[in-house]
């Protein structure tokens, strides 16, 4: 499966944000995919997000959003937190759906794995309430590693540091 995400890096230009990016997430993931992260390759510039480019061509620069461009950047911030918040609505849904009674399957559990999907949706709400970064987040700030854009807006506004938003390809 494919997502597209905005990763926010600090940077003096699109091209070094780009490269920003690629070097920390081909970092996160370690020596030949070593499966430590939750996607398994990616393409920097928007991938097959991106109508200007060919779909597996990595570093195109047409969709970067600089800060610069306040009312762009603020917009494309807006849309990954209502996408994230979507996804989370969803599996509140799910749960609520499942009608688990999480006392009784507490009682019930005997130490051994449950290879059920009967959480999964919990988990996933988990998961986003604390920040977990995964396919579910749509942004990603990585100076401060995080989820939450308010520490990299407070740099933004109060300091005038230079920010770009860089569209990323995942495949998970």
């Amino acid at each position: 499966m494919h997502v597209l995400q905005y990763i926010a890096t600090k940077a003096e230009s699109p091209e070094e944000a780009i490269e920003n990016v690629r070097m920390e997430l081909e970092s996160q993931m370690g020596e030949a995919g070593s499966g430590a992260t939750w996607y398994d390759w990616f393409v920097t510039g928007g991938g097959r997000f991106n109508q200007e480019s060919d779909p597996y061509r990595d570093g195109a620069i047409n969709m970067v959003v600089s800060s610069k461009d306040s009312e762009a950047f603020e917009l494309i911030l807006k849309d990954c937190i209502e996408a994230r918040m979507s996804e989370f609505r969803r599996y509140v849904e799910e749960w609520k759906r499942s009608n688990i009674n999480l006392d009784s399957y507490f009682e019930e559990f005997d130490g051994a794995m449950d290879y059920s999907m009967k959480l999964y949706s919990l988990g996933k709400i988990i998961d986003m309430a604390q920040g977990d970064w995964d396919f579910n987040s749509y942004f990603y700030d990585l100076a401060n590693w995080s989820t939450n854009p308010v520490h990299m807006n407070k740099e933004r506004l109060e300091v005038g540091t230079l920010w770009f938003l860089v569209p990323v390809d995942f495949h998970y």
